[in-house]
């Protein structure tokens, strides 16, 4: 299982619902994530660029997607923004293989290439020319 934050926005309609009726949606939230192999662990409400953030487990990105899908499908959610979460245990992995992955990459501008050497000499060809 994978875990995932996923923060996003409640639609004019559905916060108007909401506020009409009251009414606890980390119950449906929960059926949801259950129906397509997860677990919500938590819900909350907040205030600022979201309405609301998620913190739940699910069995790979196709099914994060197709959360999202259905959210979205629904017209009641908008603005969703889904991040990966790694445990520890596998950032300290993603950490050792960035550590014997050190040096193998070169940033942009410091790599000799046959391209840009080839690029420099027709530039000067045809400046002669």
């Amino acid at each position: 299982m994978r875990y995932y934050m996923m923060r996003g926005k409640f639609s004019q309609h559905a916060m108007d619902a909401l506020v009409q009726r009251p009414e606890d949606r980390m119950l449906t939230t929960t059926k949801l994530l259950k129906g397509i192999g997860g677990r919500l662990h938590y819900y909350f409400f907040c205030f600022g660029e979201y309405d609301f953030v998620l913190l739940f487990e699910l069995p790979d990105d196709i099914s994060a997607a197709s959360l999202s899908m259905v959210l979205g499908a629904s017209g009641s959610v908008t603005d969703m923004d889904t991040t990966v979460l790694l445990t520890m245990e596998e950032a300290v992995k993603a950490m050792r293989i960035a550590g014997d992955a050190t040096g193998v990459y070169v940033p942009p501008g410091r790599a000799q290439s046959r391209t840009g050497s080839f690029a420099k000499s027709r530039v000067k060809k045809s400046k002669h020319s």
